[in-house]
């Protein structure tokens, strides 16, 4: 295996390279998605992850939620805790277009765990084993699954996370994106990637895709060489430089300071095309103070990007910047 450049499969499923941009709340909608596959490098985009039970009512949000426009592959990410709310939320997905459809079981949030959804799968290897066994028997795409270490450290500990893996593939599951850390830990101290080298050498039909504490082009092969992983799954690294997989893929590529604040205005232009104006707002918010820590006059810029009450306000507020960064 030649890390990143060699594609890798997931069933019937050719991804580029092996750089997955992880999924992340609020974060990987359609927009972000488009941006992030502009900046280039990566392989394969997740949704952010999407309420089973409000896909099958048809909530507004979630539907939108799946929206995708020429994005191949395309993985789109599902929770819940019902296996009949799930398979039937998987078959939404896959009639959306999605090429994978994964299954959350590493979400710490109390609001979704108290449903039983998220890492609560993890204390229930039967209810989950129902989950991924009803998601599926429902769909033809793959079905994969993205998982924490266990629900605390004594379930790490353990080791039954390696029950998981099996029952996976008895199940029919495709890939495991594994995240080392336990829910209890949320995303404290440091991810240890030992659990991944135990995944792997666990020897299952699927490939396993390493994720957490991917920060920089040289985290990515430590942690390649460390575990043995098939692919690097990156998702708060790449809010902090959106180039990261790019780097991974070419040493030689530089990110200048000019760089970033164009990333911030192209961002912002894609979410106005894609969003309303205010809904644009609320994400260039959220997601441009990533983008600009470190970049001079970056402290500024982040007071009046939260100060901004109109497109213009935020498009003045980037100029300034600008100027003050050259």
């Amino acid at each position: 295996m030649t890390f990143p450049h060699t594609p890798f499969q997931i069933r019937d499923v050719e991804v580029p390279n092996r750089l997955v941009m992880a999924p992340l709340h609020e974060i990987t909608d359609q927009p972000f998605r488009k941006f992030i596959r502009e900046i280039g490098g990566v392989g394969l985009v997740v949704s952010e992850m999407i309420s089973s039970e409000a896909l099958i009512r048809h909530a507004v949000k979630a539907e939108r939620m799946m929206a995708a426009t020429g994005e191949r592959p395309l993985s789109m990410q599902i929770s819940g805790g019902r296996p009949e709310a799930l398979a039937e939320g998987a078959e939404l997905c896959a009639a959306a277009g999605a090429d994978l459809v994964d299954l959350n079981m590493g979400c710490p949030a109390s609001n979704v765990t108290k449903g039983g959804a998220g890492s609560a799968l993890l204390r229930d290897i039967r209810l989950a084993e129902r989950c991924v066994s009803g998601m599926v028997k429902a769909v033809k795409v793959p079905v994969t699954v993205k998982m924490r270490a266990g629900w605390d450290a004594s379930q790490k500990e353990r080791g039954e996370f390696l029950d998981f893996l099996r029952m996976f593939e008895a199940v029919g599951v495709q890939a495991l994106a594994i995240h080392p850390r336990t829910r209890a830990q949320q995303y404290e101290g440091n991810a240890d990637w030992s659990i991944i080298a135990r995944a792997v050498d666990a020897g299952t039909s699927y490939p396993i895709i390493g994720n957490g504490d991917v920060n920089a082009p040289a985290d990515a092969f430590r942690m390649i060489e460390q575990t043995g992983c098939a692919a690097v799954m990156i998702g708060r690294g790449a809010l902090y430089n959106p180039f990261l997989f790019r780097q991974i893929l070419d040493p030689e590529f530089a990110v200048t300071t000019e760089m970033r604040i164009d990333a911030t205005l192209r961002l912002f232009q894609i979410l106005l095309d894609l969003l309303e104006p205010r809904e644009a707002l609320h994400k260039i918010k959220k997601i441009g103070a990533w983008f600009t820590k470190g970049v001079p006059g970056g402290s500024g810029f982040r007071q009046n990007l939260h100060a901004a009450s109109d497109p213009q306000a935020l498009m003045a507020a980037i100029d300034a910047l600008r100027h003050q960064a050259a």
